[in-house]
């Protein structure tokens, strides 16, 4: 756990985002730091689009441009969000991640004090305490991998123009790293090298912005899943998870199931207004993920396909595309798996319901009723988080693809 904490602080204070940081995490000094890496993006933002604009009459530039404008617009949200609501998210890390809720129930801190040899108590013990090292293991992993990812395509970015320059030894030319406006000339060789280093210090805050942001709402979202599968065990065993705490079945066995149900009750209470705050404020940045990414994979194949398909400048066409499809179809497989654990929850709850008293048959339908409702991750409206937006995303993608190229081709 603290090597994954450690991670993500090293990471994301890259950006002087300290939410991870465990001491002077509201320094005024990250502070100041985060409001410079903002405005930076805001600029990326800016020139960007400005190119796209000033190039709107090129259709195979504007194209060219998009792919990295698409990027900018990502960037300069997950920045502002992670200052806005910088708040915020400490306190979901507080909440959820720095320290384990589940222990908050008695049920687990009565076994995880234990020495269990076998039964429905170990199963649950090991359930706990391992889930909670695979999920900080897998995010551990998935945040070095995508962060590598992100900068081997900034740095192809980076090196393409510099390897042109190389090759066709013209001292006055003067490429840049991405397609940006900028309100000044390139001629004077200084104020080329600042422009390159924005260009450069830019692309290596795309490294921090997004791995950073993405994969600690993933680990939030990941820590909700396994609270519902915790409590999916726990209901779906509740007899024998009891019978091995009293030995009998008579007046106290009756007693621990509706105990452990309401202590079920008030934590799946707790798990679920947390992912409602959580989704209040990732709801706009899924929308617009979704939207944008749409676009990056249209202008993205368009430009692979009317050029040399193997050549080193295509490349980073392909990293690029490529991320942004897996970190897609990452967002909607775990809204996909938050609603599957919901269901199974549900499914849970009325495991031999008919072996209990008639006010613990009670406290089961109302809790039933709870959990018809689910715990979806919204996007807009009632499109949710799932494996069929994925499918959405790919078609939509595409077809704006084949509508590109048609155009093209006329």
């Amino acid at each position: 756990m603290d090597e994954t904490i450690q991670v993500f602080d090293r990471v994301l204070s890259f950006a002087g985002i300290p939410i991870f940081a465990k001491r002077n995490w509201n320094s005024k000094k990250w502070l100041l730091f985060q409001y410079f890496n903002f405005f930076i993006g805001f600029l990326t933002f800016v020139f960007t689009t400005g190119f796209v604009l000033s190039n709107s009459s090129d259709l195979l530039i504007c194209i060219q441009g998009a792919c990295v404008w698409t990027t900018g617009v990502i960037m300069f949200i997950s920045l502002g969000i992670c200052l806005v609501f910088r708040n915020k998210f400490r306190s979901f890390l507080e909440e959820i991640i720095f320290n384990d809720c589940t222990s908050e129930m008695p049920l687990i801190q009565n076994i995880l004090r234990l020495k269990l040899n076998r039964g429905k108590l170990k199963e649950l013990q090991e359930l706990v305490i391992y889930s909670q090292e695979k999920l900080f293991r897998l995010t551990r992993v998935l945040l070095k991998t995508y962060v590598a990812s992100v900068w081997l395509c900034a740095t192809l970015y980076l090196c393409g123009p510099i390897y042109t320059m190389w090759i066709k030894r013209d001292k006055s030319l003067r490429l840049l790293a991405f397609d940006m406006w900028f309100p000044w000339g390139l001629e004077n060789f200084t104020i080329y090298v600042a422009s390159f280093l924005f260009h450069a210090y830019a692309g290596y805050l795309c490294c921090i912005a997004y791995p950073g942001l993405q994969c600690t709402i993933i680990l939030l979202i990941g820590q909700i899943i396994r609270q519902l599968r915790i409590l999916t065990f726990i209901l779906l065993h509740l007899d024998k998870i009891v019978i091995e705490l009293v030995e009998h079945r008579d007046e106290r066995w009756q007693a621990g199931c509706s105990l452990i149900l309401s202590q079920c009750v008030d934590h799946y209470i707790k798990v679920k207004r947390f992912s409602n705050r959580l989704n209040a404020i990732c709801q706009p940045f899924y929308l617009t993920l979704i939207l944008v990414a749409t676009m990056l994979v249209c202008v993205c194949s368009v430009k692979i396909a009317i050029s040399d398909k193997l050549s080193p400048d295509v490349m980073k066409y392909y990293v690029h595309e490529f991320c942004f499809i897996l970190v897609v179809l990452l967002f909607c497989y775990l809204g996909q798996q938050v609603e599957n654990e919901s269901e199974q929850l549900e499914a849970a709850v009325t495991e031999k319901w008919y072996i209990f008293s008639s006010k613990h048959k009670v406290n089961v339908r109302i809790f039933k009723i709870a959990l018809s409702q689910r715990m979806p991750i919204y996007i807009f409206g009632s499109i949710t988080l799932s494996l069929p937006t994925f499918t959405w995303f790919i078609k939509t993608g595409m077809s704006f693809f084949t509508l590109v190229m048609s155009v093209l081709e006329d």
